[in-house]
């Protein structure tokens, strides 16, 4: 049985190794992709706050008159007075002082560094032939982890020895980092099976917790003869008398959907804090659609949280640190792996007899 779970491991790395690695070195990228953002474009991110922020409306006149009214797509408030806002054109993004109004510079449709990171750890860029790809190296990434636990389970060693040679080194450091990464690395598999497979999955998960997904609570819309619709700063006052305590994170204008839809997040809320949707009327205000978080079912809940578990973002900071590094980990796995199997016949056969645990 062990010969078949080790040749199992080995195919399994062989097989899937190269998507494992790439899922995990652009993980680890992703989990603190807005920082990277704000490093690489300081210049468009970072402001020095004077006085109290425009309001809404009249940061989107200031941005209009500055591109010869190009139409507004949505509107991206700062979430921290020393970021710039952002608001969505047609033709890019352009960052935004909300203190001045002043444009601080553009970025224009395309693949950017980090989306083209993102793109490569959902579907390696390319499409459903990808996203394929990478939910069954998911799997393979847990059942490596698991025969790994197998392989390591009679020995229980968690030391490198360093007087046997290079060789010696990197067996044992593949051992020891296998088990000591085992869970956070566990936990990144799983979850990412169940997001993977999540429209395979969400059906299961809603029918065990006897619950079913969360829909938008409707209004009636009216029909309107008017033209004149309200101003973006009352959509956003009026999204706000409906969530209190939560702040505006992107407002979408209603020449894109008729609505104004307007996206609430609740800072201390690190699982659904970011799903809260206030969907306004233009003409007359009136709400025509609300989402709040507390609203979801225990369904919703449950997928919310594995989101939250794979992200690191359960534990805030220090989740996403944890998350980082242990994608990190799958390279350094792979490589030693790799080391491993290249001179196998010297580390695996005898007279190393790891199974029995004898010495040699």
């Amino acid at each position: 049985m062990r010969r078949v779970i080790l040749n199992t491991h080995l195919f399994i790395a062989i097989l899937a190794g190269m998507f494992m690695v790439i899922q995990g070195v652009t993980g680890a990228i992703m989990e603190f992709e807005p920082e990277l953002d704000r490093a690489f474009h300081a210049e468009l991110s970072y402001i020095k706050p004077v006085g109290q922020p425009l309001p809404a409306g009249q940061i989107i006149d200031a941005v209009r008159r500055q591109l010869n009214d190009e139409p507004v797509v949505a509107y991206l408030p700062s979430l921290s007075h020393k970021l710039s806002s952002e608001v969505l054109l047609p033709s890019g993004i352009a960052f935004v002082n909300q203190y001045t109004g002043k444009i601080l510079g553009r970025r224009n449709r395309g693949q950017t560094f980090l989306g083209y990171v993102r793109a490569l750890h959902v579907r390696l860029g390319t499409g459903d032939a990808g996203k394929t790809i990478l939910r069954w190296s998911a799997v393979a990434m847990l059942l490596s982890a698991g025969s790994g636990l197998y392989l390591w389970w009679p020995v229980k060693r968690i030391s490198i020895r360093t007087k046997d040679g290079l060789k010696r080194f990197w067996f044992d450091l593949h051992n020891v980092i296998g088990i000591c990464s085992l869970l956070p690395l566990a936990l990144l598999a799983t979850t990412g099976v169940i997001i993977g497979f999540e429209s395979q999955l969400a059906p299961l998960v809603y029918k065990l917790t006897h619950s079913l997904p969360m829909h938008a609570a409707l209004s009636q819309r009216k029909t309107h003869t008017e033209t004149n619709i309200i101003d973006v700063d009352t959509a956003v006052a009026t999204a706000c008398t409906h969530m209190p305590g939560a702040m505006p994170s992107r407002v979408q204008m209603p020449q894109y959907g008729g609505l104004y839809r307007v996206e609430m997040f609740y800072p201390h809320d690190r699982i659904t804090g970011s799903r809260n949707v206030v969907a306004i009327d233009p003409f007359d205000g009136s709400v025509v659609s609300l989402t709040r978080s507390a609203d979801l079912s225990r369904g919703d809940w449950i997928l919310a949280v594995n989101e939250a578990i794979h992200t690191g973002a359960i534990l805030g900071l220090p989740g996403r640190i944890i998350a980082s590094l242990a994608s990190l980990i799958v390279f350094v796995q792979a490589s030693s792996g790799a080391f491993i199997w290249l001179y196998r016949k010297r580390l695996l056969a005898p007279p190393i007899r790891v199974a029995e645990g004898v010495r040699e």
